[in-house]
C-alpha cells in the first residue's frame, strides 16, 4: 500500500532479514506484511516516519520468559535432533500462543542470542573472546584536553574498534550527548566503509533508558537508528570490563598516542582530521600483539563482510566533515 508506515521493530526485522539473504518474498511471508512494503524498506533507501502514539518501543524480557527461553534450549538438547530446533520466530510464536505474550519478535531474537551465547562461554569465564569478521564493533567515550584557538579546552572522544581486525576509529566532540553519539557511530560507519552486524556498548544513559545488559531497554532514538542501519544492540553486563576490553584499551591508546603532548589547533575540525589520519596511520602500519597478521591485512578481509551503508543518510552531518573521512580513507 502506498504510504504505508510500519512500527519499527518491524523495519529492524525488514533489513536484518535482508542483509541475511533472505528474499522479499519470504520476508513478506515471514512477517506478514506485503511485498512493496518489504521493497520499500529492505535496503535502507527510506526511514519510517515515527509516529509517538504508535511508537512500540522494545520490550524487557521478564525472567518468566527469559526462563520459557532457556527450556525451548533444554527441550532441543533433551531430543538431540540437529534439523529440529526452536528458531527464534519459533521461540516467539509460542510465547505467544503459550504465554500470551504482546511483546515485539525483534526483542525475543535479540534475547535468544544472547542467552546461547551466555550458555556457550559462562559469565564468569576468562576466555578471550573470539569474533568472526564483520561481526561486532565495540564503542566507548573517553575524554582529554585540547587547546582551541588558545583555549583549553575538554573534548570527547568517541572511540570505536573492529572486533576481528582491530581497526579504529577516533572522533572528537566539545559535548558527549545523544546527538553527538549518534552522529559519531554514522562517521565511524563511514570510516570502516560498511556496518558490523553488533554493535557492543556500555549501559550508558546516551543509549539505555532502563535496565542493563540482556535486559536493557534502548533509548527510542537510538533504537531507531539501529533499526536503519540493521545492527543487533548489545549492552554489556555491570563489572563485565572483558566484554568491551578492545575498545577500552584503545580509549588509552588514543590519549597517549594520538593527544600528547597537548594538541594545539585552530579548532574541533582541525582536531579530527588529525585523529583520522593518525587512525589511517594505525590501520596501515600497526600489528596488533599476539595476532597472525597486521591490522591493515585483516581489515582488507574484514571490510568484505561489513554490511552496506543504505543510502538515507538518518543523521544530518556536515557535508564538509562526510568528504574529509572520505578523502582520507581513499589516500
Amino acid at each position: 500500500m502506498k504510504g504505508v508506515i510500519i512500527e519499527l521493530d518491524i523495519y529492524s526485522a525488514i533489513r536484518t532479514q535482508y542483509l541475511e539473504g533472505e528474499s522479499i518474498r519470504s520476508i513478506a511471508r515471514s512477517l506478514k506484511i506485503s511485498r512493496p512494503t518489504v521493497k520499500k524498506y529492505c535496503e535502507g533507501a527510506t526511514h519510517p516516519e515515527v509516529r509517538k502514539p504508535y511508537q512500540r518501543e522494545p520490550d524487557i524480557i521478564t525472567d518468566d520468559i527469559k526462563a520459557f527461553v532457556l527450556s525451548c534450549f533444554k527441550q532441543d538438547e533433551d531430543e538431540n535432533l540437529k534439523k529440529q530446533k526452536h528458531t527464534a520466530k519459533k521461540i516467539y510464536d509460542r510465547l505467544v500462543a503459550e504465554k500470551d505474550f504482546n511483546g515485539s519478535y525483534s526483542s525475543v531474537r535479540i534475547a535468544v542470542r544472547k542467552l546461547k551465547a551466555e550458555r556457550t562461554v559462562p559469565p564468569q569465564s576468562s576466555v578471550p573472546l573470539s569474533y568472526a569478521p564483520g561481526e561486532a564493533v565495540q564503542i566507548d567515550w573517553g575524554e582529554a584536553t585540547a587547546y582551541l584557538d588558545g583555549q583549553k579546552t575538554k573534548v570527547y572522544k568517541f572511540c570505536g574498534r573492529l572486533c576481528y581486525s582491530c581497526d579504529i576509529f577516533v572522533q572528537v566532540y566539545k559535548a558527549a550527548n545523544e546527538e553527538t553519539f549518534l552522529e559519531a557511530q554514522q562517521l565511524m560507519f563511514d570510516f570502516f566503509g560498511g556496518i558490523p552486524r553488533r554493535v557492543i556498548f556500555d549501559n550508558a544513559k546516551v543509549a539505555v533508558k532502563e535496565g542493563f545488559g540482556i535486559y536493557a531497554k534502548p533509548q527510542a532514538k537510538y533504537f531507531s537508528f539501529s533499526s536503519h542501519y540493521a545492527f543487533s544492540l548489545d549492552f554489556c553486563n555491570p563489572a563485565s570490563g572483558n566484554e568491551k576490553g578492545l575498545v577500552e584499551n584503545l580509549v588509552g591508546y588514543a590519549r597517549r598516542n594520538f593527544l600528547v603532548p597537548v594538541p594545539r589547533v585552530a579548532d574541533i575540525d582541525e582536531l579530527n582530521r588529525k585523529l583520522w589520519n593518525d587512525c589511517i596511520s594505525y590501520r596501515k602500519k600497526h600489528k596488533v600483539e599476539h595476532r597472525q597478521n597486521p591490522v591493515n591485512v585483516m581489515y582488507q578481509e574484514e571490510v568484505k563482510f561489513l554490511n552496506a551503508i543504505p543510502k538515507y543518510r538518518i543523521i544530518n552531518v556536515n557535508q564538509n566533515i562526510v568528504k574529509g573521512i572520505s578523502n582520507i580513507c581513499e589516500v
